[in-house]
């Protein structure tokens, strides 16, 4: 009894130490960002539908009754409110925006006629419904004589915007009410706000009514998009069908500029309100379409790809000329049929590869939002992460690495390297900074390496060794890309640690730290003999060209031996199968390995502690000829014991002799990777790295097909 009592305890302070620790370091246990659905652009009331007692009904366009799910966010257009994603308004005072990027000249705003007052409720407005000009088309033959060509004018563009004010009010409303139709007028008011846009004079300036055409425009698309892939309308993903009356309405989907293929777009998410404390800067840019963010899900045959890939996309959707749609309408539909009728194209655009798109015969800036992708990333984990992040200590997850995308030739990999009880989330705020400078985003990619924790960091070296080789080779077999001879490993506290052993050579430095007998002597089954032949022996690897060293104990950190790092070594080794078959090894060679081996499976916090006979031999190993070094150091913290530190690994045991660049950061561990001060010094050694490389312009693996 007292012996269950003790190991109860023993349990029950490991598991509290555990949690501690992760708190701590930064472990992924939950969601760290908000993906919110935002609010949609609420319709003119003047616009709004017309009820059977009351006049005008009310259509307030609020997230919780539209549920709008992750529609873009776009600000409505008032009278003396500017909205977040026009240019500022004129300090004049006139009725217009500037906009030095699109050539629309500046119209005057008409006077607004003051409206009674109204003895309705809530100050509602009797008015009559804004119903749609009825477009005369040519008629048919008939039994008095031949063809008669009618020449009907085009309706003034005031009458466009008026129309699209009226469709976009009606969908918001059936919207609310979860009617099939709100899809069919949201692509009406894209194609009134359309018409109105191409057909407004070139001008300078965008006025009101302009802008609200674009906010029309933008919003309407947003939520067609959403419900599309919520209703699942998108065939084959290269078209959308709409339903409609007597059949349906069809969009044909152009994509441009992706490493994906067209069926390889899983899931369409719309860009909302989002938050994460963990990035530093929202990067966007305003202009034409709606931003994005697709997932792809991981095939059987996929290497080095997660579960679930995210992207970024901008989707513009260009409505067929109006003659066009004209000549694909049938006047007289047959209630018996289903006709489908192409309206227009919705095109889907890589914002990394695009900048401008063409409108009105000239350029335009294309719509972007990078932060979006790693606010994504950060609101929903992967499955396998999660996992991890909750389970690592008792329940291993295999290491792996892998990309955010597949290699493009003449882009080099930055291998990041999370630290204990962590996961590859903890590098989103430095993957989004370097995503916003397209001089450093063109020349690089990303690559991450998850490893469990439970595993020795020798082990887990090994492993990521292994696959370095094997994704270098699947992605150039005949070896003619320079790109991934130049890799930059950077590491973040233990992670620091293995981005050494990949660009040291071993020799017998390791084995003798750990042993005191030839490897060929040790008698142990083939299995294990494997382990520790690729464990303590290896060589540099090639490709490793710049190691950054974040936070990293390389003399060890005290919290290793302390209470709380002991406790959670206990529930590491908790492995029964591992301790098994470590006691065979140890028993049958009694005298060949030194202590710190001897007394049980070491963990990776065994070999952080600072009198570690194998950490010393790492921190003996000098790295490859032509491999830069530099350090990052973070001293927040100050305790008698270790003086200045960063909370967990001292300033004295994070510097390194020989290192090309070494910077002190006020930051404490967990934040360290995270702080602006250490992403600036990343993102120097990177622009330094890439200057001495000549660039070649990356083309892309494989293009979206349509078919």
């Amino acid at each position: 009894m007292l012996q269950i009592m003790r190991i109860n305890a023993i349990s029950g302070v490991a598991w509290i130490a555990t949690i501690f620790c992760a708190l701590q370091v930064g472990c992924v246990t939950h969601a760290r960002g908000r993906w919110c659905p935002p609010n949609m652009a609420a319709p003119d009331p003047s616009a709004a539908p017309r009820s059977g007692c009351f006049g005008v009904m009310p259509c307030a366009a609020t997230l919780e009754l539209i549920e709008p799910g992750n529609a873009v966010p776009i600000p409505t257009s008032q009278p003396g409110v500017e909205p977040a994603d026009l240019p500022p308004r004129l300090p004049s005072g006139e009725g217009f925006w500037r906009n030095p990027n699109l050539n629309v000249g500046p119209q005057r705003l008409p006077a607004v006629e003051p409206q009674p007052p109204s003895p309705l409720p809530g100050g509602q407005q009797w008015a009559e419904p804004i119903m749609p000009q009825p477009r005369p088309i040519p008629a048919g033959p008939t039994r008095s004589g031949p063809v008669a060509e009618i020449e009907i004018p085009d309706p003034p563009k005031e009458d466009q915007l008026l129309l699209a004010e009226s469709y976009y009010a009606m969908a918001v409303d059936a919207d609310k009410r979860v009617e099939e139709r709100a899809m069919s007028l949201y692509l009406d008011a894209i194609i009134g706000a359309w018409d109105y846009l191409e057909s407004a004079p070139a001008e300078d300036d965008i006025s009101m009514k302009t802008g609200r055409a674009w906010v029309i425009y933008h919003s309407s698309l947003a939520r067609l998009i959403h419900i599309a892939a919520a209703t699942k309308r998108f065939e084959r993903n290269i078209r959308i069908k709409i339903p409609e009356t007597y059949g349906f309405r069809v969009l044909e989907i152009e994509y441009a500029g992706f490493a994906w293929r067209a069926d390889e777009f899983d899931e369409w998410n719309v860009v909302g309100e989002y938050h994460s404390k963990y990035l530093l800067h929202h990067y966007k840019r305003n202009g034409l379409g709606v931003p994005l963010v697709i997932v792809r899900n991981r095939r059987p045959d996929d290497q080095f790809l997660p579960v679930r890939t995210p992207f970024n996309a901008t989707a513009v959707l260009r409505p067929l000329d109006v003659e066009v749609r004209d000549d694909c309408a049938d006047p007289a539909p047959n209630p018996e049929t289903h006709v489908e009728r192409l309206v227009g194209t919705l095109q889907l655009f890589n914002p990394d590869e695009f900048d401008d798109v063409d409108f009105r015969d000239c350029q335009t800036k294309l719509a972007a939002d990078w932060t979006a992708l790693f606010a994504y990333m950060l609101s929903h984990p992967q499955p396998e992460l999660q996992r991890a992040s909750h389970h690592g200590l008792a329940e291993p997850e295999p290491a792996g690495l892998f990309m955010l995308e597949p290699h493009q030739p003449g882009r080099i990999p930055i291998v990041f390297v999370h630290g204990l009880l962590s996961a590859p989330y903890t590098w989103a705020a430095m993957a989004n900074e370097l995503y916003a400078f397209p001089e450093l985003h063109k020349r690089y990619e990303i690559w991450a390496f998850q490893y469990p924790t439970d595993e020795p960091f020798l082990e887990s070296a090994a492993v990521l060794r292994r696959q370095l080789d094997g994704a270098v080779h699947c992605s150039d077999p005949k070896g003619t890309d320079p790109a991934l001879d130049n890799m930059v490993v950077v590491g973040h506290s233990m992670g620091g640690l293995i981005a050494k052993l990949l660009a040291a050579d071993s020799g017998n430095t390791l084995w003798q730290h750990a042993a005191f007998v030839p490897i060929e002597e040790v008698v142990a089954p083939k299995d294990i003999r494997i382990r520790l032949q690729q464990s303590f022996f290896f060589s540099a690897m090639p490709y490793v060209k710049e190691v950054v060293y974040i936070a990293t104990p390389h003399e060890g950190s005290s919290w290793a031996r302390r209470c709380l790092g002991q406790a959670t070594s206990m529930v590491i080794e908790g492995i029964e199968h591992r301790e098994t078959k470590h006691r065979e090894v140890v028993n049958a060679n009694p005298a060949a390995f030194r202590e710190e081996l001897r007394r049980r499976p070491p963990t990776s916090i065994d070999l952080l502690e600072p009198d570690s006979m194998i950490l010393k031999g790492i921190y003996q190993l000098d790295v490859a000829p032509g491999v830069s070094e530099h350090s990052i150091i973070g001293r927040g913290w100050w305790s008698i014991h270790d003086g200045a530190s960063d909370g967990v690994v001292p300033v004295k045991s994070a510097r390194l002799p020989g290192v090309e660049s070494e910077v002190m950061v006020t930051a404490t561990h967990t934040h360290l990777n995270k702080h602006p001060g250490a992403i600036c010094e990343v993102m120097r050694i990177l622009k330094e790295h890439a200057d001495q490389l000549p660039w070649v312009q990356p083309h892309l693996v494989g293009q979206c097909a349509q078919d």
